[in-house]
């Protein structure tokens, strides 16, 4: 076991996710081996970390408690909102005898739904390569912690593309393959409506849909309670005092895309729906300060900053975009600092600490 210093674990993940940035660049024509090369660096890093994760100790003692579990077992104990795609796959890794690979098998499935639909869908070569930067540091971070929760996320994250091309049985698939992951993935289900055929919002179902998400996610007692037997029930009511900082760095770049919301909708008319879904993140963020539960929720929203915020660059003319490049690298690496306090506080991400056996 080893550890790095502290600017020594901040160069590492800027260099892993920044390789990974490059690698995107390259003129690979097939998308299936672009993909691999991708995201061997971050699969890298989350394969060799030790109590890295704030739910690392227990991901991995599950999976110690795994060989002594059955397929059986596991399909009849099934409950409405277990987490059975992720019991089968923790017992599928049995096989390979090693945390190691079963690190490995976790970051591969958090990694390839997100990276694929950012491969596919968002191809542009001036802004591909701090998407990929900006999801290694948020979506892929934010999984070594909820491992379950992250990988229901890239799913999530893929089934965007059936939002815009209203395809609603591939959507709901999609969410589905999530539910089985994490239950709170049914909160998705609710964007699909965020639009209708047309691709355009009406002011009205704005307001509607936001009120909604916000009536489900802040009524999760009853919500858990009712549709999924109590699970989580108990965290989703408890009050949780913090001092919740990044709600006011998410609050400050939410406002900035309402104040550019007609030059970033001109760039890309999906933005509308991304600009949205990003207020209630917003808005979860600050929920977070007394229910800890539905700041987690809000991390399905706040995903789509990672479309957001590189689409900025084209907000400033050709002089200025390499600053506001600059201005977007510092906003990533400070959020990442501000939501992760150092290891020795409790399984955080900076010392980064490794182990290769």
């Amino acid at each position: 076991m080893g550890q790095l210093s502290v600017v020594g674990s901040i160069l590492f993940y800027v260099g892993t996710f920044g390789l990974s940035g490059l690698i995107c660049r390259m003129n690979i024509k097939n998308n299936v081996i672009k993909l691999f090369l991708v995201i061997i660096p971050p699969v890298f890093l989350a394969t060799f970390r030790y109590n890295i994760g704030y739910d690392y100790g227990s991901y991995v003692l599950n999976y110690d408690n795994s060989f002594d579990i059955t397929y059986e077992s596991i399909i009849a104990g099934y409950e409405t909102g277990d987490p059975i795609a992720f019991y089968l796959i923790t017992k599928i890794a049995t096989v390979f005898n090693s945390e190691r690979a079963y690190l490995m098998i976790l970051a591969i499935l958090s990694l390839i739904p997100g990276i694929s639909y950012i491969l596919r869908e968002w191809n542009d070569v001036d802004i591909q390569q701090m998407i990929i930067f900006i999801y290694m540091f948020s979506p892929f971070i934010f999984s070594l912690s909820a491992c379950k929760q992250g990988i229901a996320l890239g799913f999530l994250m893929f089934s965007l593309k059936f939002v815009y091309e209203r395809k609603p049985i591939r959507f709901v698939l999609f969410v589905a393959v999530a539910f089985l992951f994490h239950s709170t993935a049914i909160v998705f289900l609710l964007v699909y409506f965020f639009i209708n055929d047309g691709g355009d919002l009406s002011t009205l179902k704005k307001v509607l849909i936001v009120v909604g998400c916000l009536f489900i996610i802040m009524n999760l007692q009853w919500v858990l309670g009712n549709v999924m037997n109590g699970r989580y029930e108990t965290y989703a009511v408890d009050a949780v005092e913090g001092r919740n900082r990044t709600f006011w760095l998410y609050s400050l770049i939410t406002i900035i895309f309402f104040i550019f919301r007609t030059e970033l909708i001109a760039i890309d008319k999906r933005n509308d729906l991304l600009i949205m879904m990003m207020a209630v993140g917003a808005i979860c963020q600050y929920l977070g300060f007394s229910n800890a539960f539905a700041k987690r929720i809000g991390e399905y929203f706040l995903m789509v900053q990672v479309f957001l915020i590189p689409q900025c660059i084209f907000l400033f003319n050709d002089n200025s975009k390499k600053i506001a490049k600059l201005l977007i690298f510092i906003y990533v690496v400070v959020i990442f600092l501000i939501a992760s306090p150092t290891a020795s506080s409790g399984m955080g991400f900076v010392p980064y600490q490794f182990k290769f056996w």
